[in-house]
């Protein structure tokens, strides 16, 4: 019985170790165009695309940190700073974890106008995480809606529902601005503004009672869910 099982066994383990050369093979050639594209011809998308590889590929964090942190800082890509802050914002306890570094990443994807970053941004404004800053709303709801401004569906999310809300002494409810938000956020597909803007305008709440809009609102979110 023996011997009829490894003879089963052996195509089996030969398709297994090609898949393994396949993919190593596959791997360096595209760890080696990735290199050239973005040392050799200085492609900022090249070289997010190496730092993502390393990350995802080769679960090299230091030096898919390392290409970001050069992408970002030296090239100016947005996109490598936002990536590095999410890589520096690990969960509580990670000995990678280093959220002064993740806020000086989202600024940055911020000023390089990534709508990520400022959401990312007014996100550690608003939770202080680790006391990194202090608590405020006040300063988180200006960085979302500069993340809004920049068509984050997320910062238009969390900017409208401090505006709605106003949980806290330091901003002021402004139904208007939350209204706007909502809506510019259910018009990116954010499907929790469309309940938002479907709910203020079904109760009349920064807009006189719509009832044609607020259906409107809330089919986006059935359509979608669907």
């Amino acid at each position: 019985m023996g011997s009829v099982f490894s003879k089963r066994s052996a195509p089996a383990q030969d398709t297994l170790e090609r898949q393994i050369r396949e993919r190593e093979e596959y791997a360096a050639n595209m760890r080696a165009q990735l290199s050239i594209k973005c040392h050799q011809d200085k492609s900022p998308e090249a070289c997010h695309k190496l730092g993502e590889f390393f990350l995802s590929f080769d679960r090299n964090l230091d030096k898919s940190k390392e290409t970001l942190n050069a992408n970002c800082y030296d090239h100016g890509f947005g996109e490598s700073c936002l990536l590095l802050g999410q890589l520096s914002l690990a969960m509580e306890g990670e000995p990678h974890r280093d959220v002064p570094a993740a806020l000086k990443h989202f600024q940055q994807a911020c000023k390089l106008e990534v709508g990520g970053g400022c959401t990312m941004t007014g996100i550690v404004h608003g939770m202080g995480i680790d006391n990194v800053v202090p608590v405020s709303l006040s300063k988180a709801a200006e960085f979302f809606q500069r993340g809004c401004n920049l068509d984050d569906k997320v910062g238009c999310f969390q900017g409208a529902l401090i505006a709605r809300y106003a949980p806290t002494p330091d901003v002021v409810a402004d139904f208007k601005t939350a209204l706007q938000m909502f809506g510019k956020g259910c018009r990116l597909g954010s499907l929790v503004s469309c309940t938002e803007a479907g709910d203020m305008y079904e109760k009349g709440i920064g807009t006189p009672v719509d009832a044609e809009k607020a259906n409107e609102c809330y089919e986006k979110v059935l359509f979608r869910s669907s």
